[in-house]
């Protein structure tokens, strides 16, 4: 390819990455560089210092991109001058060069001709997701490089200019609208969105080879496809589109439906309004895995271009990478959940005086086990203690630390006959003793019947957890008192005296333990949240316990957690 017409001025489509490089990294300087035999040069570029900004060109004297090229991959560099290729690099000492994120640029040959890259002045250590950012970036690049071929070419023909960088907008909107998926749904959501705004799809959707080696249609709210749930589910060996795209790891082009139809017989149904005409059918593919495939359909008839191939294609690739890292973090995220699930209480007590019901909510998008937990045990005089607590954190440390909590908690329980008060001193001394070097809150209580009343005597102790919240039969929800405020929470002071408090709770009352992702969030702070939770439990108080935290759930976080939560609910009998 002829790159030298790109080499002299700057570059708007360039210079336009290079500025949302800039502003989405948050770094001074960023760069879309070409490598020659003895000088880079940069058909974007923004931040760079006078005259390199001007010139827009350095020796190789001053380049890390060459290292891009030469290496034909990434280049990650948190501090150059501890870097035994780069610290003497004079774009170190003469453009301020200390950090260096770069990826490859290719041209149509598929030869890594220069970098996509981000500079920093100081040391940084790059996010993942930041790098993620900064490949598709260069992918966008990449792409435009490839489809405009020369820019003598593109001079020749303005209407061609204007396509490509609109092809050139679609696949860098599609690649923000990935970057915050979580799950094939968001993904499926992400591409129907961007390709019938952008491309003019009447419907975009994704097959998913599922456990059984079938390919399985991901359903997404945005548009209905009816052709689509007539296809729902597909036998990789049935003789189909996406069948043969992912056996064959090749993309299909049909300009209409009687030409898809004629290749594959079998496949065909009778017409039915919105099935549409032009297709595209290509593979999902991730190194040597083939994931499962797309389908992009047009109302009308089309003939698609090398333009529109190339474009199809890298769309693929984009959307094949978020299925990949929905599918690898839905793999994190069960596995998180497994191990929460083992280290929670697998079955509560049943009580003469008591029903329990508890819930655990985890947070859906996050691929680490919490902290947060819940417990009861039955005494052998029939009293029952419930604890619930919170580890800082959302780690498999947390995770750790939880499970050293709670099995010394019960075993201080078991082992003493004391307060709860008592008992969180001693479990605050522990923690000190073993460097259990996490803050915690932890709330222990203990029911009882007073057998001269009939009522259950409820006495707790919080380690600077939320206060418990209760339901009297006549109707009346008050918080028991201020928990958070009074005694602080683990790991700060072990050998202080802790309280103890004390509530009567009559036959009917429904007592709420729960943890603070119920009631603080972004939009609110934690005193608005525990009226919320008090509120709710007024209204749904009449409800068997299950379906009582079930619908407090509801009406407090809704579908989407933001923080783990437990709850633990006793009812007096």
């Amino acid at each position: 390819m002829d790159l030298a017409a790109l080499r002299v001025d700057a570059d708007p489509s360039f210079d336009r990455l290079a500025r949302i490089i800039r502003e989405a990294l948050n770094v001074p300087v960023a760069l879309v560089s070409i490598v020659e035999a003895e000088r880079q040069v940069f058909p974007g570029a923004v931040g760079l210092p006078e005259p390199w900004q001007d010139e827009r060109e350095t020796p190789l004297s001053h380049s890390f991109c060459q290292y891009v090229v030469l290496d034909q991959a990434p280049l990650i560099i948190e501090d150059a001058r501890l870097d035994p290729r780069l610290h003497n690099n004079l774009a170190v000492s003469d453009l301020g060069v200390i950090a260096y994120a770069g990826f490859p640029l290719r041209d149509a040959d598929g030869d890594v001709v220069g970098s996509v890259c981000a500079i920093q002045d100081v040391p940084r250590q790059w996010q993942s997701a930041e790098l993620m950012l900064l490949a598709d970036i260069a992918e966008v690049a990449s792409v435009e490089l490839q489809l405009r071929g020369s820019h003598a070419a593109l001079a020749r023909s303005a209407a061609l200019a204007a396509e490509l960088s609109a092809r050139a907008r679609v696949l860098l909107t599609l690649s923000e609208s990935l970057a915050d998926t979580v799950t094939a749904t968001e993904v499926a959501s992400a591409l129907q969105d961007v390709a019938g705004k952008y491309l003019g799809c009447a419907h975009a959707g994704i097959w998913v080879t599922d456990a059984d080696e079938r390919l399985a249609y991901v359903d997404h709210p945005i548009e209905p496809w009816p052709q689509a749930e007539r296809h729902r589910v597909l036998s990789a060996a049935a003789q189909t589109a996406i069948g043969e795209a992912v056996a064959t790891r090749q993309a299909l082009f049909f300009p209409d439906q009687a030409v898809r139809d004629a290749r594959f017989p079998e496949a065909a149904l009778p017409p039915q309004a919105g099935d549409g005409q032009a297709r595209a059918v290509v593979p999902l593919a991730v190194g040597a895995r083939t994931l499962g495939a797309l389908a992009l359909v047009w109302d009308q008839p089309r003939d698609f271009s090398d333009d529109d191939r190339l474009t199809i294609s890298a769309l693929a690739s984009y959307t094949a990478q978020a299925v990949h890292r929905a599918g690898l973090l839905a793999e994190r995220t069960g596995a998180a959940r497994t191990l929460q699930a083992a280290m929670l209480t697998d079955w509560l007590p049943t009580s003469e005086h008591a029903q329990l019901a508890a819930r655990y909510v985890a947070v859906a998008e996050r691929d680490e086990a919490g902290g947060d937990w819940y417990d009861a045990r039955l005494t052998s005089s029939g009293a029952l203690h419930v604890t619930i607590g919170d580890v800082q954190g959302h780690d498999l440390r947390s995770a750790a630390v939880m499970g050293s909590l709670r099995n010394m908690l019960r075993t201080l329980d078991w082992a003493l006959d004391e307060s709860p008060a008592s008992i969180l001193r001693r479990l605050d001394q522990a923690v000190t003793e073993f460097a259990i070097e996490r803050h915690a809150t932890v709330l222990l209580g203990r029911l009882e019947r007073d057998g001269a009343t009939g009522d259950v005597e409820f006495e707790w102790s919080s380690a600077g957890h939320p206060p418990p919240i209760v339901a009297s039969p006549d109707g009346e929800c008050r918080v028991l008192e201020d928990g958070m405020r009074n005694d602080c929470m683990l790991w700060v002071r072990p050998n202080r005296e802790r309280r103890n408090r004390r509530a009567t709770l009559p036959a009917g009352s429904t007592l709420l333990l729960y943890t603070d992702g119920l009631i603080e969030t972004r939009r609110q702070d934690v005193d608005t949240g525990i009226e919320y939770v008090r509120a709710a439990l007024g209204r749904h108080r009449g409800l068997d316990l299950e379906p009582m935290l079930d619908a407090i759930l509801a009406d407090t976080i809704g579908p989407r957690a933001e923080d783990d939560v437990a709850l633990l609910a006793v009812r007096i009998s």
